[in-house]
């Protein structure tokens, strides 16, 4: 196994074992950089995959069409609005507590802490897939809270805000993406996207 991919393993074992120390070795470690990127985009495709499995068990058709949506692009889009989560998180911080954070050690220890987004696999289960969607993004927002606290060294209330602006910002983008006829938001977002179907076919026939 090559160097970099045993390293990697080790510390998101070690991350599901709760040892949150490994975010303090990302800090200085340059070469974890696009592993982090990698563990994030392997996260949101678990987050869609789990959406899209919950789709299939649900006999809701277009099963191919919406794989490609909701798992594909929304693995990509995701992304997209991860960087900009951790972009807000920058631009707060520094306007709330003028503190100028290393992007590229927020990027690696965020992207470590997306490594939790598995637990949207467990969207499999139907009767519990929809609350099992939102465990995985609240505990993912958990999870990059702690990132951001161990990267710049302490907690408080402006870190907080940073976060909770970046997450919701994450959300309204997957959110937006999420209609009757795309349904690109991953994970939880698919149940929105069918309450948009539902609804429009209710305006056009009430």
């Amino acid at each position: 196994m090559p160097p970099l991919l045993s390293t990697t393993l080790g510390r998101l074992r070690r991350l599901a074992m709760l040892d949150d120390t490994v975010y303090d070795e990302l800090r200085f470690d340059a070469a974890a950089t696009v592993p982090a990127i990698v563990v994030t985009a392997v996260g949101l495709f678990a987050l869609g995959l789990g959406g899209w499995l919950w789709w299939l068990l649900s006999d809701l058709g277009e099963t191919g069409t919406v794989f490609i949506k909701t798992v594909v692009l929304g693995t990509v889009f995701g992304l997209i609005a991860w960087l900009v989560w951790l972009l807000v998180v920058y631009s707060v911080l520094r306007r709330l507590s003028g503190l100028t954070v290393q992007i590229e050690q927020l990027i690696r220890a965020a992207g470590f802490a997306s490594g939790v987004l598995v637990i949207a696999l467990g969207m499999v289960i139907t009767p519990i897939s929809f609350g099992v969607g939102v465990l995985a993004l609240v505990a993912w927002a958990g999870t990059t809270q702690i990132a951001i606290e161990r990267t710049i060294g302490r907690g408080g209330s402006d870190v907080l805000a940073a976060n909770l602006a970046g997450f919701a910002a994450w959300l309204v983008m997957m959110s937006l993406l999420s209609t009757g006829t795309n349904q690109i938001g991953p994970g939880p977002f698919l149940a929105e996207a069918v309450w948009d179907a539902i609804s429009s076919v209710s305006v056009t026939f009430g």
